[in-house]
């Protein structure tokens, strides 16, 4: 009996671990714009104009707004367009993006189960057209009504020497793994969906806007570690674990809640190797960990879908039902 016991146990487990790893997904084909464009013959470039604004519309007006090209429809376009891909370092970023991502299989599955949670989250509304392309390492995503495009050469990994060339600091570097893809695309996609939109622009309304959005993420990626969700350390996410009582009482008894000095925010929303009204230790934005966590609160007390919480803006009203008593 002991041996059969030791033989079911394993074959039980080896079916939780797939049934885990057998997450629902739905179909996700990424357009490759960057190998669509520098791909193009370099006297064929006027010629296959009609053909791009047809197949890829108002992605490729957005595109040449980032790389400061001419638009489409402008008399200068096929010959700035035709620069912007034969320019001797975008050949060679094109060139590192087609070896770090031969295929983008993995992404698309990883984005297919956040849309398949996404769907069921917000059933009412659409799933953009997804694509990737190479922004001369300007944004990170174009994000439309319609589109959610990726910026690939903003992802080929902290130790890319274009990055340490372009000066980049070891927070940001940190951030150009492609692990972190599918969570940095969907907190850009859900806060276009779900704009900041407030009349009193302070410290409180910020956070707790923030905390809505790192929410959302977790349901939509429920099984992905917050150290990637949020973009931080495994040891900053242990110091926001362990002083989240501290760092709530900080911000009360200063009265930081609702200062809506722009400066002040920044310091504690922005992007910075740490946070500098709190130590060292902390990451940069550590105030959204407690955002997350004010949020989380308030969803237990309130019986509430997530679209109903995404749409809420009395951020004050929200605080006050969280009933927020984070212990020391």
């Amino acid at each position: 009996m002991k041996k059969i016991l030791f033989i079911l146990i394993p074959s039980i487990l080896i079916l939780f671990q797939n049934s885990c790893s057998r997450q629902p997904e739905i179909p996700v084909n990424i357009g490759r714009l960057e190998k669509c464009l520098f791909t193009i013959p370099v006297d064929s470039v006027a010629e296959r104009i009609p053909s791009l604004t047809k197949q890829y519309g108002a992605l490729l007006e957005k595109l040449s707004f980032e790389i400061n090209i001419a638009m489409p429809d402008h008399p200068n376009y096929a010959e700035e367009l035709t620069e912007f891909i034969t320019h001797p370092d975008m050949v060679m970023t094109y060139e590192k993006v087609v070896a770090a991502f031969p295929d983008l299989n993995e992404i698309e599955s990883g984005l297919g189960k956040a849309f398949f949670n996404y769907s069921k989250k917000f059933p009412n509304r659409a799933i953009p057209s997804i694509y990737t392309l190479i922004s001369g390492f300007n944004n990170k995503w174009i994000v439309t009504d319609e589109i959610l495009a990726i910026a690939i050469d903003q992802y080929l990994g902290v130790d890319e020497e274009i990055y340490f060339w372009l000066a980049l600091p070891n927070y940001e570097r940190r951030l150009r793994d492609k692990k972190f893809i599918v969570p940095q695309a969907m907190n850009a996609w859900i806060s276009t969906e779900f704009p900041f939109v407030n009349e009193t622009n302070d410290v409180l309304n910020n956070i707790l806007y923030q905390g809505k959005l790192m929410y959302a993420l977790h349901k939509i990626l429920p099984h992905t570690p917050d150290s990637l969700l949020f973009g931080f350390t495994p040891d900053q996410m242990r110091w926001c674990q362990n002083n989240t009582a501290q760092m709530w009482t900080f911000l009360v008894e200063n009265q930081l809640l609702f200062v809506s000095d722009q400066f002040t925010i920044n310091k504690l929303i922005g992007h910075t190797p740490f946070t500098s009204t709190f130590t060292r230790e902390s990451p940069g934005r550590a105030v959204v960990w407690l955002g997350f966590k004010i949020i989380e609160s308030f969803m237990k007390h309130e019986k509430i879908s997530l679209e109903e919480l995404m749409l809420m803006e009395d951020y004050q009203q929200i605080l006050q039902k969280a009933r927020f008593k984070p212990r020391r």
